[in-house]
């Protein structure tokens, strides 16, 4: 009883816009399609930012709980963002 106690005082309640990123629950392939599609987009963006591939205008923000992630968007002033994000 104790320990199912301590778990739920550590977890955190998921904001409407973390849900709708990263959902918790999986139902169907056709999701899980969606979610990794997600993730790629995720780990394409923050390593191209961190590597300087694109201008800073190029990446948009979106916060995941206390994580600043850098999402590369369409940016009409650079052309390389725009062949990645169409990819």
């Amino acid at each position: 009883m104790a320990t199912a106690q301590i778990m739920h005082v550590g977890q955190k309640h998921k904001t409407l816009k973390e849900t709708a990123l990263f959902p918790s629950r999986i139902a169907s392939e056709q999701e899980s399609l969606i979610l990794v599609k997600r993730l790629l987009a995720v780990s394409i963006s923050c390593i191209s930012y961190l590597r300087g591939l694109f201008p800073e205008s190029s990446y948009g923000t979106c916060y995941l709980e206390d994580i600043c992630l850098k999402i590369l968007r369409e940016d009409k002033s650079c052309q390389g963002s725009l062949q990645v994000v169409k990819w």
